[in-house]
């Protein structure tokens, strides 16, 4: 779908109308309940109220379905969820998917450059993104699209840790992220925003609408935001445009459908490809300014993010609720690039060359799902059921052009500034596609033997196929990938111990395709095991303050580990992998959301986890085996009536990596030591429609390595950022 397309189609939705949002919600009355969940019997435009978060004024939700589909309180849930609500985003001025993943207890945000991150849990990489519960199927080529993307389209983003099988049917034993959309509500109201930062940036926000109709029974809502700045890289800025509009209209009393569409243009000058190096020629430590950038100041890696989607939903009189959901989605880039990467850099400056060439992709993607979820009975009790079935298929094509005449030495990294004249791009020399499809057909009960006992049971069934065809850097190739009726188990059970209190444990198995490729460029076998949980789960304040203690064990086959090496024949700049069986990871968290006392939130984990090969030795060393992750806010009262104080701490141990060392024999063990990164951020609230909201990150600007390895260098993390915000709702 083209881009003026979908501008022809966010004009209409922006003549129709919009959405409504909560005005004055840091006034709001932080003593309230959260809404009951009540699946049985609700009508549809109120299915997911209880999980809505816009307007709680809380840190925790009263319910989430990403694990199971059933909609579920926290503590009637057998596996770890965090909810990241609209409160949190709004008060710590987090506008992308990235700085979310950052303050998520047991998440942590790898950059392998400046527009490739990476989210992993539990020590692995998050490969499983929902949007609106709907799967997105990922690419195998070189895009990371997801932590671009702009948050403010969104009520809340559920974090699933551990495997999710039900829902996606493959996946890493890590987490799977949901990105919930903001929805229309029945009264008109409106919110506008601009705010300014440290590092020149700009924004400015738009979130306007209500119903459509006199008698509300069509709702609208149209969203957008714009954003530009630079960074605390040289010559490195980028620009960032996204829009969204829904609308939702009861064809009857039971019956609504929901049509929507959301656009992201992401558009960045400076991009480089890789970190920086970490040694000099001679051996020693390359401890480089933080500014550092070894790209031309052209290098652009732009961005491209179109979906379109329609919802039917009916709630029938027996109490079941069915909902059918296709969702389309482009996603397409441009990579123009040149960044300092090869080579071996001197103390003087020289000595490194640039990686320089174009890469295009373009990805569509169709999904489908239905399913129906309620009650039924068994033994003179009530129980739950869910059926359903999804099918997804994607078209892939990328190319890959060198640059033609272009100089690719680079004199004096200390003095450079990037201004190189763009080469022109040479003949395709790759040109791959990708044909995907999955097929899943899942049931799942939750049966209730006693008031005290719940026992979830369930499966999904895959059918999984990849076509890859075309030329590269080994010649033509063509390659089919395929698995059918793979089945992915789910059980657990939970058991209140009390009113406030309850123990769980889940099990789920593992099933997970891959793209890696090892020494002898063949690709792994599928990822296979079993993710094992248990714990214990409380819910004080009439379920306004959740908290989780939760252990858990995952056994690997086949886990794809990174050697650091290039592929012999392999394309440019790849890495072989290896392929572990016995893998073992153990670790346990401890988590609390909600509301502390009256007009304090707070969100706070703890995460450790170790693993292991067979012969004890560690997994996944470039992610940290202990973190805390911690947001509060406190709204004062009396004289100081309208001021909001918070802070934010996200602390982890050591990470390292094996990497070359000139002039050493064997892999040097390079070390990043424990760190933590305090965020502060204060709002004044003059008049219920009117705030003015600071914040800092980074407080202490710490300087480290977010990420260490990737093409044996490392990248630093963000530097200090100041940001002003004017807000008004209406």
């Amino acid at each position: 779908m083209s881009a003026l397309r979908f501008t022809r189609l966010s004009i209409c939705l922006i003549l129709a109308g919009s959405a409504n949002l909560y005005a004055a919600d840091d006034d709001t009355d932080d003593t309230h309940e959260l809404d009951a969940v009540d699946v049985v019997g609700t009508s549809v435009d109120g299915y997911d109220a209880g999980m809505i978060t816009e307007g709680s004024g809380s840190y925790t939700s009263g319910a989430s379905n990403t694990a199971t589909r059933m909609v579920l309180s926290p503590r009637e849930t057998p596996q770890s969820v965090t909810v990241i609500t609209r409160e949190q985003m709004e008060d710590f001025d987090l506008n992308s998917v990235a700085e979310v993943m950052q303050r998520t207890p047991g998440v942590t945000v790898n950059a392998q450059d400046t527009e490739r991150l990476t989210f992993s849990a539990r020590g692995f990489e998050i490969t499983n993104f929902l949007y609106d519960g709907m799967p997105s199927m990922r690419s195998s080529t070189l895009g990371k699209q997801s932590a671009h993307a702009d948050t403010f389209i969104y009520d809340r983003i559920e974090v699933l840790r551990g495997a999710s099988g039900l829902l996606h049917g493959i996946g890493n034993p890590s987490a799977t992220i949901n990105l919930v959309r903001k929805k229309p509500t029945r009264e008109f109201a409106g919110q506008a925003g601009l705010s300014a930062n440290s590092w020149d940036g700009y924004r400015g926000e738009l979130d306007l609408g209500g119903p459509l109709t006199e008698d509300g029974r069509v709702r609208g809502r149209f969203v957008t935001a714009y954003q530009q700045g630079e960074s605390f890289l040289d010559h490195y800025e980028n620009e960032k445009q996204v829009f969204y509009g829904v609308i939702e209209a009861d064809l009857s009393e039971d019956t609504m459908i929901t049509l929507g569409v959301d656009s992201m243009d992401y558009d960045p000058e400076g991009s480089t490809w890789g970190g920086v190096p970490l040694f000099y020629s001679d051996g020693g430590i390359a401890d480089l300014d933080r500014d550092t950038n070894p790209a031309t100041d052209w290098s652009s890696w732009a961005q491209e993010a179109r979906t379109a989607f329609v919802n039917l939903e009916h709630q029938f009189s027996s109490g079941w609720y069915g909902k059918l959901a296709y969702t389309y989605q482009e996603n397409n880039y441009d990579a123009q690039l040149a960044s300092a990467g090869g080579g071996t850099l001197n103390r003087d400056g020289s000595g490194l060359t640039f990686w320089s060439g174009r890469y295009l992709e373009d990805k569509k993607q169709h999904t489908f799902d239905a399913y129906a979820n309620g009650p039924f009975e068994l033994f003179g009790r009530h129980h739950e059921l869910i059926v359903g079935a999804s099918y997804s298929r994607s078209k892939v094509d990328y190319i890959g052009q060198p640059s033609v005449n272009f100089d690719s030495t680079l004199d004096n990294l200390f003095t450079w500034d990037g201004d190189r004249a763009k080469p022109l791009w040479g003949d395709i020399n790759t040109d791959e596609n990708e044909r995907a499809s999955q097929t899943g057909l899942y049931a799942t009960a939750r049966f209730k033997p006693t008031d005290d006992l719940a026992v979830i049971t369930g499966a999904r069934v895959v059918d999984w196929r990849v076509d890859r065809g075309g030329f590269n850097w080994s010649g033509d190739f063509a390659e089919r990938y395929q698995e059918n009726g793979e089945v992915v188990p789910f059980a657990g059970v939970v058991y209140d111990l009390t009113d406030r209190h309850s123990v769980y444990a889940s099990y789920t198995s593992i099933f997970q395709p891959q793209t890696q490729r090892d020494l002898n460029n063949r690709i792994l076998d599928p990822e296979e095991g079993n993710s094992y949980e248990a714990g214990l789960k409380s819910e004080f304040r009439d379920g306004r303050l959740n908290t989780s203690v939760a252990v858990f064990r995952v056994d690997q086959d086949n886990l794809a580990e990174g050697t650091g090496q290039p592929i012999p024949g392999g394309p440019p700049n790849s890495e072989a992998y290896r392929a572990v069986d016995g893998a073992q990871t153990n670790g346990f968290e401890l988590t609390a959301s909600g509301e502390i006392l009256p007009r304090w939130q707070m969100l706070a984990g703890y995460t450790h986890r170790v693993t292991e090969d067979p012969d004890g030795d560690e997994l996944n060393t470039t992610s940290p085996e202990e973190m805390v992750r911690l947001s509060t806010r406190y709204r004062l009262s009396g004289r100081f009536d309208g001021l909001t104080v918070g802070a934010g701490v996200a602390w982890q141990n050591q990470i390292y990596a094996f990497v070359d060392r000139p002039g050493q024999s064997g892999q040097y063990k390079f070390v990043q030591d424990s760190y933590t990164l305090v965020d502060l951020m204060a709002r004044y609230r003059f008049s219920p429609a009117l705030a003015v909201t600071a914040n800092v990150s980074n407080l202490t600007d710490e300087k480290y390595y977010n990420n260490l390895g990737f093409y044996n260098g490392g990248y630093y993390g963000d530097a200090r950022q100041y940001s002003l915000k004017l807000n008004y709702n209406f």
